[in-house]
């Protein structure tokens, strides 16, 4: 998958900057950074996210991908079955080199290890995301679903969350477990982060599905929020005990 990006992005997208780091992580930049609509606010990039490892790691000889009417699935001829297609988060990659086609200024992070616990994006390299406006993250089963609190750790602020437009989208509001912007927020991006719906659907299994109208509605989201969404929106998470040390009076 490594080879696939850089590839795709020097034959597709050759205007886009691509750096990897030691563990594999990528780190795609196009366009300058563009002005934010906030007076006194820093230029920045809007920032999207999403992780190239998945699940499944045997495939027979012979798996390929088969679509019947709006389902895409793996298939084995030889052996007459279902395999995982790996579409968490292939669907995700897909998006995001769908908007560096597309928009003059992205940063996208793509990580490894997300599925053996978020491996890679524990250890990025912070100072990429130093001028990023928010990050949105595409990789989230089903169609129609926005987390910003995963494992009870919010990851946006208010000002954010309302920003997202979910209702006037057809998207909803929801908890989810552990994703790419857990660890980030965790390590102090500084800034909003959201994760959703890709259109895939029973992932890790070997009956993972996706549903077209569900990944086209993904995107056209995705590209909505990056259209909309003009400057920074900043997010601090403190633990109870930090914003305690914080309140306290220290002075002698």
């Amino acid at each position: 998958m490594i080879s696939f990006v850089r590839n795709y992005l020097a034959g597709s997208i050759p205007e886009a900057t691509c750096q990897m780091d030691g563990w594999g992580n990528l780190y795609i930049t196009k366009g300058m950074p563009v002005l934010s609509t906030e007076p006194g606010d820093a230029p920045g990039y809007p920032t999207l996210a999403c992780h190239m490892d998945q699940v499944q790691t045997v495939h027979s000889h012979d798996f390929d991908v088969c679509r019947e009417g709006d389902v895409l699935y793996g298939w084995s001829g030889s052996n007459g079955r279902r395999e995982g297609l790996g579409a968490d988060d292939k669907n995700g990659i897909w998006i995001c080199l769908q908007c560096l086609k597309k928009f003059p200024s992205l940063k996208v992070f793509i990580s490894v290890g997300e599925e053996l616990g978020c491996m890679g994006s524990n250890r990025a390299r912070m100072s990429f995301f130093h001028d990023s406006f928010y990050v949105i993250e595409p990789d989230s089963k089903g169609k129609g679903e926005v987390k910003v609190v995963l494992r009870g750790i919010p990851c946006a602020s208010e000002e954010f969350i309302s920003a997202l437009g979910t209702e006037e989208n057809g998207f909803a509001i929801l908890e989810g477990k552990t994703t790419d912007i857990l660890p980030l927020t965790l390590n102090g991006i500084g800034v909003s982060c959201a994760n959703v719906s890709a259109g895939y659907h029973s992932p890790h299994k070997d009956d993972e599905y996706t549903v077209i109208p569900d990944l086209l509605g993904s995107l056209a989201y995705v590209e909505n929020l990056l259209t909309r969404l003009d400057h920074r929106f900043p997010h601090q998470y403190r633990t109870e005990t930090q914003k305690k040390i914080g309140s306290c009076d220290v002075s002698l």
